[in-house]
């Protein structure tokens, strides 16, 4: 009976050792850092920005943005708030009928031409040459990438969660099938109101796309944000991990690059040497990572962020901005109904210095989202020293001026 007794005090030990062992190093991680739980977070007040909301039908669920800093240009893909919590493959919201009609936009917003009611010039970018999954045109954007290196011309290559549908043109159950995504690339010139349809790229690798980056020399690299389309195994990736990184040819060939261990990958960017930034929704850091000769991306770098985050952008200095999401749930929850919810947001920015080592900037943090609420992407304009935030299904996007400090 002692000897039970022992084995029993035994097993209990063990398994109590193991569970604390447990939230050390992954659930405290998790629940504090990663979802936000106990979080301080601080007002708007604190940081010199001057900030405003741009309020408009067409600025509705922004979740992306580019800048063309020659042009002084910038492109948003929106598609329109209430639809983002309706049509959502990647939060499993999979009503294709809560779609926008028309689908999303790629607005163009001419930024150095305020007008007096401090909004600006803008207007949607048509499309021809292509029909979309029903002959109706309809895009379904979420994030994007933009080549500029053609004089005059604007290559833009779009993440498209386009609905199911059968031989026939008629949808799927996307709740079983899940979304069609593509990646269409898309000709602009310069001063023209249509951009040309160029390719659809369509493989199996690019299943559950979040958001792409450039790579420079034709090729790009992919998040997928889960380990399927649909399926409860889908569900669970945001605390075991199932995104991972895809490198696609221009002939469309696409591979992974990263195993499938990524909890919610989410934005990615390239710097100016060729490093690949991957943001996390599941974990608390951004990865670094480089390509090696066998053609696979190798983790070199981990930038802390104590949150998860959303997208990334590339500034003209080479600084990257990151979207910090401090409260992960309450971001979910404004995406699902967001005219009456809104959840605090962080901007970040990482600057690499010449040693290669990361100086890792908190630059603004909303906590009553007064200004800047339920964020995903924050693009830098470096001339005028402005931020401009857009969320995926905010009914805005946030213009933020520096406060200067009057000089003495």
């Amino acid at each position: 009976m002692a000897k039970l007794r022992n084995a029993a005090i035994s097993v209990a030990t063990t398994s109590v050792a193991g569970i604390a062992v447990f939230y050390q190093l992954y659930a405290k991680e998790f629940v504090f850092d990663t979802l936000g739980f106990g979080r301080t977070i601080e007002p708007i007040e604190n940081f010199r920005w001057n900030c405003r909301r741009m309020t408009s039908a067409a600025l509705e669920g922004c979740e992306d943005m580019w800048l063309d800093n020659q042009d002084r240009v910038l492109y948003a893909a929106c598609s329109g708030s209430l639809s983002r919590g309706q049509w959502n493959p990647g939060l499993s919201k999979y009503n294709i009928s809560g779609r926008r009609p028309g689908g999303s936009q790629l607005i163009s917003i001419k930024i150095d031409e305020p007008t007096v009611d401090g909004f600006f010039p803008m207007r949607s970018v048509g499309k021809r040459g292509y029909k979309g999954v029903t002959g109706d045109q309809s895009l379904d954007l979420i994030g994007f990438d933009v080549d500029n290196s053609v004089p005059g011309e604007l290559r833009f290559w779009l993440i498209n969660q386009r609905p199911p549908v059968d031989t026939e043109n008629n949808f799927l159950d996307a709740s079983k099938v899940g979304a069609n995504v593509t990646v269409d690339v898309f000709s602009l010139k310069k001063r023209s109101k249509y951009m040309n349809h160029l390719q659809t790229i369509v493989h199996s690798s690019v299943y559950s796309a979040n958001n792409l980056a450039l790579m420079g020399d034709g090729t790009f690299v992919l998040t997928n944000d889960h380990s399927g389309k649909v399926g409860m195994r889908k569900e669970l990736d945001l605390f075991i991990g199932g995104g991972n990184v895809v490198h696609c040819q221009s002939t469309g060939d696409c591979k992974p690059v990263i195993g499938s261990s990524l909890k919610f990958a989410n934005g990615i960017a390239r710097d100016q040497d060729g490093l690949v930034y991957v943001a996390f929704t599941g974990s608390p850091y951004i990865g670094v990572y480089r390509f090696t000769k066998t053609g696979q991306l190798e983790g070199i770098d981990r930038i802390p962020t104590g949150m998860a985050a959303d997208n990334l952008s590339v500034d003209s200095n080479g600084d990257i901005w990151a979207v910090g999401i401090p409260k992960v749930f309450d971001l979910v929850d404004s995406i699902v109904d967001p005219f009456n919810k809104e959840s605090p947001s962080t901007i970040f920015k990482i600057h690499k210095s010449r040693d290669g080592k990361y100086k890792f900037t908190k630059v603004l943090e909303d906590r009553d989202a007064r200004f800047v609420a339920s964020a995903t992407i924050a693009v830098f304009d470096s001339l005028r020293g402005r931020l401009f935030i857009g969320g995926a299904a905010t009914p805005f996007v946030t213009v933020c001026e520096p406060i200067r400090l009057p000089q003495i």
